[in-house]
């Protein structure tokens, strides 16, 4: 048993080498170059009003002031186009 998984490993071995030498020797052509870029999600945000802008009369000591309180917003994001990736084809380098 051990003797026939060495010969079936030899086997596979000398075929694979045979290949990667055939593959080296084999002409090819470029065709183009491309390069991943990868483009970010796309999002919808819609702003939803928490708390309302309010103004305040405030005393401190002898000064009465006028604060303002800005409003508070909440972002609700929904997904539209999920992160992927994008071939963006380049000039190819010589050599």
């Amino acid at each position: 048993m051990r003797k026939t998984g060495f010969t079936l490993a030899l086997a596979l071995f000398g075929a694979t080498s045979a290949f990667a030498g055939n593959a080296t020797t084999e002409k090819h052509r470029v065709i183009a170059c491309y390069k991943e870029v990868k483009v970010g999600a796309q999002y919808s945000v819609k702003k939803v009003l928490v708390k309302k802008a309010k103004r305040v009369y405030l005393k401190r000591g002898d000064l009465i002031q006028l604060v303002e309180y800005p409003a508070v917003y909440r972002e609700d994001k929904k997904l539209i186009k999920p992160a992927h990736v994008v071939m963006k084809e380049i000039p190819c380098k010589k050599g």
